[in-house]
């Protein structure tokens, strides 16, 4: 037995385990198979050691005070406590030893007992908050969380080879209260049934004419509460978030978004003002209820080459200064050959969109499943390639839909068919050679489908395309 008084070092050692362990039980269940074991093979010799010593010493000490009490009634005079012997020094310090054994051991137990308890109370009511991490925010009292299944969790685990690639779908809507409850319900089916992993988001705005400056809102254009919402509902379900505006051109008919252009500088310059004041206050929203990415505008055809590249520059600007996450322009298909505007070039645009509806086949016909692959790769997948090449940046094809109809490689654009009847095997054909394209290539970082409902012809849901895409979303592959 040495005179020294007992090291807490052991003590310490202890606590650092029963800590360590209790931090990592919550998200490692195989603490009570591997860790728990181990903390219980470091914890035991040391309280073994520490018990064993303590009793040992309390006996020695018992035992030398009864000795000493013999020596006094033999002794005329006691021991000077300067000239005590060697031997009863050691035993006055193992009683003090005794004690900080005692203290020490209460200490431990004490702490031990207060951060488990501590710490598991704490995860309990985090893991109930809505707002706990891995949701952009808390869901709003008007935001309706369909009781269904509520989240990716409760599907198989996949390791994703392209963990980024943007595995989206469509859902529009074209109303005040879009993106309320009837629109939230739906959403964990789209999950369980497509996969998706983005929900693109629309906001439709009209002008009256292609040369109208002013744009405005509509009967068809959510409200920003509605719209919020929406965004809080998806994100905390486990989507991803992407906003797109849309722009309807009210009359002559068949002019749209592609034919809005200007004539003179000023003219453009109030079209971008209008614009922005009618789209700011959708991006603020976005940006509160945790969108990741927005659009600056759609296929503006006319508009993005004839309009000067300071005002799109400006325009960039102003939705960055709202909005830290991934931003974007959708662009139309007819777009790819022409010449690259110069503001495409801007850093703060992380890549450019494309609405795909390129032809496949020049007449009406029904083409086999088996054929279409190698149609895709040859006419699509190559002028996506090319145009990201000279773009410098990657692309994301932020519109694509086929039609359920025999012809729906034929005008893929139109919603409808004439002549030919409803096809749903060739329209999951051509979703299945799309993917099978673009999952693999590098060049495109992400798909969405027009759309689940609310598009015509173009309508996933209850059609067998979507077991293909649930096909290609889960896939470790995308």
């Amino acid at each position: 037995m040495t005179d020294d008084n007992p090291s807490p070092i052991g003590f310490f050692l202890a606590i650092v385990c029963v800590v360590g362990g209790t931090l990592l039980m919550p998200p490692f269940p195989a603490f009570f198979t591997i860790i728990g074991p181990l903390l219980l093979l470091v914890l035991t010799p040391i309280l073994s050691i520490y018990t064993v010593r303590y009793w040992k010493e309390r006996r020695f000490i018992q035992g030398s005070q009864m000795h000493m009490n013999n020596l006094e009634k033999y002794t005329l005079a006691p021991w000077p406590q300067t000239q005590m012997p060697p031997q009863h020094k050691g035993k006055h310090s193992g009683g003090a030893g005794s004690s900080a054994v005692k203290k020490y051991a209460l200490l431990f137990l004490i702490l031990a007992f207060l951060l488990f308890t501590g710490w598991q109370v704490f995860l309990y009511i985090n893991d109930a908050s809505p707002g706990r991490p891995g949701q952009s925010g808390v869901v709003s009292n008007n935001a309706h969380i369909p009781p269904e299944e509520t989240a990716f969790s409760n599907q198989p685990v996949v390791h994703y080879q392209r963990p980024n690639f943007e595995a989206g779908i469509v859902f529009p809507q074209w109303s005040s209260d879009a993106y309320g409850s009837d629109w939230q319900q739906q959403l964990p089916a789209i999950q369980t049934q497509t996969g998706a992993r983005w929900m693109e988001m629309t906001i439709f705005f009209s002008q009256s004419s292609p040369t109208s400056t002013q744009v405005k809102t509509n009967q068809s254009t959510p409200t920003v509460r509605s719209f919020a919402d929406g965004v809080r509902v998806a994100h905390a379900l486990g989507y991803h978030v992407f906003v797109v505006p849309l722009i309807g051109v009210d009359s002559p008919a068949g002019q749209w978004a592609g034919t809005i252009q200007f004539s003179t500088y000023q003219d453009a310059a109030q079209w971008f003002d209008s614009y922005w004041q009618a789209f700011e206050p959708y991006v603020v929203a976005a940006t509160q209820a945790g969108a990741d990415q927005v659009a600056i505008g759609t296929e503006f055809v006319e508009l993005q080459q004839s309009a000067p590249p300071e005002l799109w520059n400006t325009l960039i600007s102003r939705v960055r200064s709202v909005f830290p996450g991934i931003i974007t322009y959708d662009m139309n298909w007819t777009s790819l050959s022409q010449r690259l505007p110069a503001w495409m070039s801007n850093s703060q645009l992380a890549m450019i969109g494309v609405s795909e509806y390129l032809p496949l086949v020049n007449d009406r016909i029904r083409v086999e499943p088996k054929n279409i692959f190698g149609l895709w790769k040859n006419i699509v997948k190559s002028a996506l390639d090319n145009f990201s090449l000279r773009l410098g940046k990657p692309v994301i094809i932020s519109e694509i839909g086929y039609r359920n109809s025999a012809d729906t490689l034929y005008h893929p654009w139109v919603p409808y068919s004439t002549v030919s009847p409803p096809d749903p095997e060739e329209q999951a054909a051509a979703c299945d050679a799309a993917l099978a394209n673009v999952i693999p290539d590098p060049h495109i970082d992400g798909i969405f489908f027009w759309g689940w409902d609310n598009v015509d012809g173009f309508k996933l849901s209850g059609q067998s395309a979507i077991e293909v895409l649930n096909k290609w979303y889960t896939s470790p592959q995308s």
